[in-house]
């Protein structure tokens, strides 16, 4: 039966279900806990935690199934993938029968073909600059492009996605680059894996050609000297806000400008490594499969599910300032990154989102 509004509810005065901050510390509370239970609600404990196992047996064959289910569908996609990246890329033309397959199909026998020799203007091949025109249809990525590198994205020739082998959730994107004149590499590859403490994100870093690094600029600054006179000029690198700072550890970034490694430092980090599975979640499931609707500007930016993960944020932070009233003195240790269903965390890319229009 239910328990109503007067009902009164059975429990021992003496189990405490509060959650005391020493269990954080000691990896034996459970058992502990458990062991000062009356024995009848242990075995009532002890029968929900036989169906939780049997509920996790179930998830995590749940979880395999559709790990290799998407697994499948990547190779099925393949193909579909290869033909944009070719029309794109100019390696080939369209043939008639699929420039007619891209028109609506009320105009189906109605719309005849015929290219004159002064339309076909042979000097623009494929779709020139694509994927910088895609990455700005999102106002993720497009928060993150600056000016310096437009000229770089646009060498941009394909973006893929794809599950990884390992954890439930894990997946990676890669950017694939023509030759340029700005780093080596020809493919820059991001990957999230989702393992028990959380995420992480790996990355294939560029090697700069010399003078080419868009992350940073050059600084000229005047040193020693009165009034102008015998002044010495030094010429230095400085980070400066880009795009391709995807691309670097944040760790390795901070100690290069001289981060003090504090625990203020540590949250922005954090933070900063979440805004970055956030872009790959949304490249993974929305941008890379519905890259021609970003182009055209079917696909909505992305803005209202970013103003409704702020407004989740600002109450969060409210509900923190409450309890830093509350608890002046009380410190709270941490309990791990955000992960996989935590508050806040940012659940596996496994959900890839139909290509919606505005």
């Amino acid at each position: 039966m239910p328990v109503g509004r007067n009902m009164a509810v059975e429990h021992d005065d003496d189990v405490d279900i509060s959650t005391p901050f020493h269990k954080y510390f000691n990896p034996n509370y459970s058992a502990e806990f458990m062991s000062k239970l009356p024995e009848r609600i242990q075995q009532r404990a002890k029968v929900l935690l036989h169906y939780h196992e049997e509920y996790e047996k179930l998830r995590k064959n749940f979880e395999e199934k559709e790990t290799a289910l998407r697994r499948q569908y990547d190779e099925l996609y393949a193909p579909l993938h290869d033909h944009r990246k070719e029309i794109i890329t100019g390696s080939r033309e369209p043939t008639d029968e699929e420039v007619t397959k891209g028109f609506p199909s009320e105009h189906e026998g109605q719309v005849e073909i015929k290219v004159t020799e002064a339309e076909a203007d042979k000097s623009v091949v494929g779709i020139p600059g694509f994927w910088l025109r895609v990455l700005r249809g999102h106002v993720l990525s497009d928060s993150l492009i600056e000016e310096h590198d437009e000229e770089v994205l646009n060498h941009l020739k394909d973006i893929r996605s794809g599950v990884l082998d390992g954890s439930y959730g894990s997946f990676a994107v890669v950017f694939v680059f023509g030759s340029n004149d700005f780093f080596q590499e020809e493919s820059l590859v991001l990957s999230v894996k989702h393992n028990d403490d959380g995420v992480k994100i790996t990355r294939t870093p560029p090697t700069w050609k010399p003078g080419k690094d868009v992350t940073v600029e050059t600084v000229t600054k005047k040193l020693g000297g009165k009034r102008g006179k015998g002044a010495k000029t030094k010429t230095f690198t400085v980070p400066r806000n880009s795009f391709f700072n995807v691309f670097k550890e944040i760790s390795k970034d901070k100690a290069e400008a001289g981060g003090d490694g504090d625990e203020e430092d540590d949250d922005d980090d954090e933070d900063e490594e979440e805004q970055i599975e956030q872009l790959l979640n949304v490249l993974h499931t929305s941008i890379i499969p519905c890259a021609v609707n970003f182009y055209t500007g079917e696909a909505p930016d992305g803005s209202s599910d970013l103003e409704s993960a702020d407004f989740d944020d600002d109450d969060d932070e409210e509900e923190d300032e409450d309890e830093e009233e509350e608890e002046e003195e009380e410190v709270l240790p941490k309990r791990g990154p955000k992960g996989r269903g935590g508050r806040g965390g940012n659940k596996p890319a496994n959900a890839q989102q139909e290509c919606k229009q505005q």
